[in-house]
């Protein structure tokens, strides 16, 4: 049986929206960004280009996503009311927006004022962000419903990382500002990996749960799975975290069982997508079925032994990055967009008036295609962690994938408010 959603304690359409429209034009930048740099985004992860576009899509691209998803599911899926919905849209997306502009502006040009800018507008937009999701969470004399607590759990789980991972990035970004030292190396890692698999990794494998049965109609995840899934990947990085700072090999052994859990939840996801036919070709199941993919090589280029070239390290950015999170991010965001303009239409329609559907709000061609750009993006990029020539071609797609993503947004915003303008007031 599928949750119902519960619209009722969802928040006005605006709220989610303004992170959600504003994630596609950093996708943009970053692509844009390694087609003017070519074969340098991909030679280091110390390269500031290579830095710059990585922070343009994590904080700009992807933590506007997730936080636009977040403060939509949390009442609507979990059943918690908001706390200051409206401060967080109209305060922390702004804030940012404009500190992932300027951080990765910093790290072009490496310059301290910049980066010190920076720290003031993340800190800030951190702040008003958090300062709504924690109460949120951990809401005295409230819970989620049973059927849903391990959904809320996983999201507890990825904004407890965020925070630690967003106190590492200020940390960091402080020391390039002329701050106190650091131990840079082991704060570079975990700032890595709690936002990578603690914020982006465990929150997309929670919302996973509620958005692939709703959206790519399959049957609900196994019970069992959806319980412990979350839970299992974090106390996997808890420990090779653990490792890291103390220096210990058996670090390796969280990572290999971080990797595992990874694998077994994707290769669950993939069966549901691929068990039936209206499943297999629905819209956004070629979006999760290259995400799931990407996952799993991500997981095991970090976790499997051995020295970690510079052209390994590249291609588990690319897997992780532009092959899963964005992958999974731009399949979710055809479907909610649309899906909040069409909810929000119908609630406001006069008796017996038509309603457009979802599919002339944002049409599966638009998705198909889209889908295509960002495949050849990933392949591209993909080749160019060995072959440096394919760097600008990859940037080009990627920002041609972005855009095309951005515009097709935008439309169904524009056709939801012309709608709006024809109705008698």
């Amino acid at each position: 049986m599928r949750r119902a959603l519960d619209h009722g304690r969802a928040p006005p359409p605006a709220v989610p929206l303004v992170f959600l429209l504003a994630a596609p034009w950093f996708g943009v930048a970053a692509g844009l960004l390694a087609a003017w740099h070519g074969g340098a985004v991909f030679a280091s992860r110390w390269n500031p280009p290579l830095l710059a576009a990585v922070h343009l899509v994590t904080l700009g691209f992807l933590t506007m996503t997730m936080a636009g998803a977040l403060l939509q599911m949390l009442p609507a899926v979990a059943g918690l009311p908001l706390r200051a919905a409206g401060l967080a849209s109209v305060w922390s997306c702004p804030l940012l927006g404009a500190g992932a502009a300027l951080l990765a502006t910093a790290f072009l040009t490496g310059l301290g004022p910049l980066f010190a800018a920076a720290v003031v507008l993340l800190a800030g937009a951190f702040a008003l962000l958090l300062a709504c999701l924690l109460p949120t969470l951990w809401q005295r004399g409230r819970r989620a419903a049973p059927a849903v607590a391990h959904i809320a759990g996983g999201m507890r789980g990825a904004v407890v990382a965020l925070l630690g991972c967003a106190g590492a990035g200020l940390a960091l970004a402080s020391w390039r500002a002329g701050g106190p030292a650091v131990p840079v190396l082991r704060l570079v890692d975990s700032h890595a990996a709690l936002g990578l698999a603690g914020w982006v990794a465990a929150l997309v494998m929670a919302v996973s749960f509620q958005v692939i049965p709703m959206f790519q109609a399959t049957d609900p995840f196994p019970a069992a799975g959806e319980r412990r899934g979350v839970a299992l990947l974090l106390l996997a990085l808890a420990g090779w975290l653990a490792g890291r700072w103390l220096d210990a090999g058996w670090r390796t052994a969280f990572a290999l069982a971080g990797a595992a859990v990874l694998t077994i939840w994707a290769a669950l996801a993939a069966s549901l997508l691929l068990r039936r036919a209206r499943t297999r070709s629905a819209t956004g199941t070629g979006y999760w079925l290259l995400a799931l993919a990407s996952s799993v090589a991500a997981a095991w280029l970090f976790a499997w032994p051995g020295d970690a070239s510079d052209a390994r390290a590249a291609a588990l950015g690319v897997c992780f990055l532009v092959g899963f999170a964005m992958s999974a991010v731009n399949g979710m965001l055809y479907r909610i967009v649309p899906f909040l303009l069409w909810h929000h239409l119908r609630e406001r329609a006069p008796a017996h008036a038509r309603v457009p559907k979802m599919t002339e709000l944002a049409g599966p061609q638009r998705l198909r295609a889209q889908c295509r750009w960002h495949g050849a993006g990933v392949a591209a990029a993909l080749g160019a962690c060995w072959y440096a020539p394919l760097a600008p071609s990859a940037g080009v797609l990627l920002a041609a994938a972005c855009l095309r993503l951005g515009l097709d947004l935008a439309a169904p915003v524009l056709r939801h408010r012309a709608w709006l303008r024809r109705q008698p007031s």
